[in-house]
């Protein structure tokens, strides 16, 4: 009865390290392909001088929070593009671009 109640155990653990856990909110989707953009929310980005950005972005504003720096709103100053006149923040999905001062703008993918 011992050797039987054993087996079942093993046989258990061995069926149960065979499941997968059910994707979680950053878990690659179908085929190993990344999540998608969403559309409304907001949105990480990676720019190419290394700032972390989390923007969401409304009609009127977008709240940017720069990861271990300053959070902001920036008003709208044109079409797809928010300033306060320090900090600029242009585009959204998946490519978007960063201003800072009068430095040139950079690059930031969306993720």
């Amino acid at each position: 009865m011992r050797v039987l109640a054993l087996t079942a155990l093993a046989t258990l653990l061995a069926v149960s390290a065979c499941v997968s856990p059910p994707p979680g909110p950053g878990d690659p989707g179908p085929g190993g392909a990344p999540p998608p953009i969403p559309i409304d929310g907001p949105i990480a980005y990676r720019c190419a001088n290394g700032a972390q950005l989390m923007v969401d972005v409304d009609a009127q504003s977008a709240r940017v929070a720069i990861i271990g720096g300053p959070s902001m709103v920036l008003p709208r100053a044109g079409d797809g593009y928010y300033s306060n006149g320090r900090y600029g923040f242009r585009g959204g999905g998946e490519a978007a671009q960063w201003e800072v001062g009068r430095a040139a703008p950079v690059a930031c993918r969306g993720s």
